[in-house]
């Protein structure tokens, strides 16, 4: 298998995971067009918090790819896809369609639920944050309490001065609500205050009493 080393030297992409530098591209391309084993290895992409890595394996008919992605919370995604032709606007395509399911794996694995809280549709004022009880804090380096982001006092953040209390009080009531599924709407408005949440849908949650039963589990314990 041969390693394209034109991918070892800083990131692969530019904008995206398929946007390649002209020296990675040619390296690509000329891979491809060989039809033989080759690998790039995990390469980054400048403006996103993703990698990639494109291969095929000796013998094999396809070429592969994997993509995995992050986010403020250090939350991974995996995707994968592969294709059987072998030219970059195939590879182009798996990339895009395993970023998708890599963002869908990251959405699913999500220790948490996000809210924006917008002023007179256009002004994003504040952040709540809701915990599924996996974490005390939430993970990585960008927030550091649940619940209210304007101000944290020994870990417990307050919201804006600016929002009402009652608007407060109404939009804390509606997140709990919205992430236990028991609301289906896009957002919550009150006069000049908006929440409106980070996902399209609440998360699924499952419950692992049932996974024996219906005969999901596998060697690690889950399905």
């Amino acid at each position: 298998m041969k390693l394209l080393k034109e991918f070892l030297r800083g990131d692969g992409a530019h904008c995206g995971l398929a946007d390649w530098y002209p020296e990675q591209e040619t390296a690509l391309k000329a891979a491809l067009k060989a039809h033989a084993a080759f690998d790039t290895g995990w390469y980054s992409s400048k403006k996103e918090i993703a990698s990639a890595r494109v291969f095929s394996r000796v013998g094999e008919k396809s070429v592969k790819v994997e993509v995995s992605v992050s986010d403020d919370f250090d939350t991974v995604g995996l995707g994968y896809c592969s294709t059987t032709e072998w030219n970059l606007e195939a590879v182009a395509s798996a990339i895009d369609k395993a970023w998708a399911d890599a963002a869908a794996d990251q959405e699913a694995n999500a220790p948490y639920v996000g809210f924006s809280i917008i002023q007179n549709e256009k002004d994003w004022v504040e952040t709540y944050l809701l915990s599924n009880g996996e974490f005390d804090a939430p993970p990585g380096d960008s927030y550091y309490n649940w619940g209210w982001q304007h101000d944290a006092d020994d870990g417990v953040g307050t919201p804006h001065p600016n929002i009402p209390l009652p608007v407060v009080a109404a939009f804390e009531n509606w997140a709990e609500r919205w992430a236990r599924g028991e609301t289906t709407e896009k957002f919550f408005r009150i006069g000049e205050w908006k929440i409106k949440p980070w996902r399209e849908a609440p998360r699924s949650y499952e419950d692992p009493s049932d996974w024996v039963g219906m005969g999901w589990v596998g060697a690690d314990g889950r399905p």
